[in-house]
């Protein structure tokens, strides 16, 4: 049938005779709007760089691995763009991205790699992440598995040692682990969560079969603990592991996140606390005895050798059949060994100087004593240094005459609150160096390394900030801080290593010390480039040079951790818009 189409023709003449007067602006509008959105999607995807950021890595899980292993390592936040790219401090460690799990990278880690702690940075064309410590050990390692928050449910490790990679990953959390253990064996455990700049103050307890607390891990030199107990049975054992939010605020509750994350080498076997002597000569071939827990149980390498030539402060050393390496001072002084007995003027040697003396108080009440020629006018540093090395010493230091009589004396003045002097030597003549500790304690845990030197003037240089960005046609500042020490009078400059092409370093006077601004300079024609650059303060003429470091991590208020600070400041260069395209064509 035929349909009558003269109502809706009607209907649509009058809707359009009723329209108001600016209905059509408003479509007009309408449609420019959705034009322009439409526009800015298409701008923003064929441009994703103009809206990136720096890739912001808080922590890495696992924080380490094994040597001459291969670990899937996880970042933490995801790199952006994925897949990111990453550098690492040592050759030897690879940080390569698995491009179809966003935040994962295929982490190798070389055979020949220094064991110890290294560091990683995340990076991308718009900038670099902070760089995060990453440690290289020696025994197998396992993964934590939930659920583990009671005795009951504890995760049970087959073998020992083995390092076991956790994360605290809500609040509240506890976790825990049960092992074998025979009758005589020395527990120790070992933990790096604040060290590795997790937010934590963590504890340890050890508990026996029958769920009694057998043992519990005090803090060490910083925040992290260390547990050693010695077992008094054959049977299962387990360690609980929680701790409270660091930097502390009002909470009173365990604490637990996505960063939370730890590493604890378990060991029943021989663990290394230290080394003897603490410490070695630079570019000497130095062999050291490894002390600690269990060796005279288990077959183990007690000893081994440092032979180092790195600007590095320490080193960490490791041998067949041990749980975890150890770290070793490395300076510019001739090492000595007490020798018993010293107690007394009459029996102490004297000894060459400058040098480092390592030694022990041995027993309550026990105090040893060094003898020193020096002149009138001699100015001489005296560092003891202990709390570093986890040592039970509480260290004071006195200066004696030939008679016996103080001259000078402290407990607290050094770093750490270890014992220091700078001292000008009044006269001519014999003087004591006596070491002891301040409540009259002594082990054979209480050892310690005093330094006997000369002071000298010379510089120190830090800089800010770790990391800079400089587009192609502009330029961006770093400080560099110059300090003078002990007199110095030198006129210094400052060097800059490792420019990447296209790349200069505008550099003002800097004979005067103190603050000095470095420009960086990108050309115009300046390609895409990451690389960390090296900052040298040096005086012409002379041998005197000096790297200029910047401090890295959290609040230090807990103490050092693994790594404290670096060299190198991390340089990115952005090229122009569309001058890698140009490029690859």
């Amino acid at each position: 049938p035929s349909q009558d189409t003269s109502h809706q023709h009607r209907t649509s003449v009058a809707y359009r005779q009723r329209r108001p007067p600016n209905q059509g602006v408003v479509r007009v509008r309408q449609v420019r709007f959705v034009a322009v959105l439409a526009a800015t999607v298409l701008l923003l995807s064929a441009w994703p760089s103009t809206l990136a950021k720096p890739p912001s890595v808080t922590s890495l899980f696992p924080a380490g691995g094994k040597r001459g292993s291969t670990v899937e390592v996880t970042a933490a936040d995801a790199p952006e763009p994925w897949p990111s790219e990453a550098w690492t401090s040592h050759a030897g460690i690879k940080f390569d991205p698995i491009k179809d799990k966003k935040g994962a990278f295929k982490t190798t880690i070389a055979a020949d790699t220094p064991v110890g702690p290294h560091l990683v940075r995340f990076f991308n064309a718009d900038g670099s992440s902070q760089p995060r410590i990453f440690f290289v050990g020696l025994a197998d390692e396992t993964a934590e598995m939930e659920p583990n928050d009671k005795l009951d449910d504890a995760q049970f490790l087959e073998n020992t040692p083995v390092v076991v990679n956790g994360r605290l990953g809500k609040n509240g959390d506890v976790d825990a682990f049960s092992f074998r253990a025979n009758k005589g064996d020395w527990i120790v455990a070992q933990c790096h969560a604040y060290s590795i700049d997790s937010p934590i103050d963590a504890f340890l307890h050890l508990h026996d079969e029958n769920g009694s607390k057998v043992a519990f891990a005090p803090d060490t030199h910083n925040l992290d603990p260390l547990l050693a107990w010695q077992a008094q049975k054959t049977g299962t054992y387990t360690l609980t592991f929680a701790g409270l939010i660091f930097p502390f605020n009002s909470t009173a509750r365990f604490h637990g996140s996505a960063h939370t994350v730890y590493r604890i080498t378990v060991s029943t076997g021989p663990f290394a606390r230290n080394t003897f002597p603490l410490g070695v000569m630079r570019g000497s071939k130095t062999p050291v005895h490894l002390v600690g827990w269990g060796f005279e149980k288990h077959r183990a390498i007690q000893a081994t050798v440092v032979n180092t030539s790195t600007s590095s402060k320490t080193e960490w050393v490791g041998g067949r059949g041990l749980a975890a390496p150890v770290p070793v001072v490395v300076g510019r002084l001739p090492g000595l060994s007490e020798t018993e007995p010293n107690d007394w003027t009459e029996s102490a040697l004297t000894i060459a100087w400058p040098s480092a003396i390592h030694g022990r108080i041995s027993e309550a009440d026990d105090e040893d004593r060094f003898g020193i020629e020096a002149v009138k006018g001699d100015k001489l540093r005296l560092r003891l240094r202990a709390t570093e090395f986890n040592s039970a010493l509480d260290p004071v230091l006195s200066i004696e005459d030939a008679n016996g009589k103080e001259i000078a004396r402290d407990d607290d003045s050094g770093e750490r609150q270890d014992a220091m002097l700078n001292w000008t030597v009044p006269a001519d003549g014999t003087f004591y160096l006596a070491v002891s500790d301040l409540i009259r304690s002594g082990s054979i845990a209480h050892f310690y390394r005093l330094e006997i030197d000369r002071v000298t003037p010379g510089l120190n240089a830090s800089f800010t900030p770790d990391r800079l960005v400089v587009a192609a046609g502009k330029s961006a500042e770093a400080t560099v801080t110059i300090g003078f020490a002990d007199g110095y009078k030198g006129t210094p400059a400052v060097v800059v290593r490792g420019l990447p092409e296209g790349v200069s370093a505008q550099i003002p006077a800097t004979e005067k010390g103190g603050a000095v601004k470095i420009k960086f300079v990108a050309a115009e024609s300046a390609k895409l480039a990451n690389v960390p650059v090296t900052l040298l303060v040096v005086e012409p003429g002379s041998a005197t040079t000096r790297r200029a470091t910047t401090p890295i991590g959290m609040d230090r208020a807990g103490g050092d951790r693994l790594i404290n600070s670096i060299d190198q400041l991390w340089l990115t260069i952005k090229p122009k818009p569309g001058s890698d395209k140009e490029e690859k064509k």
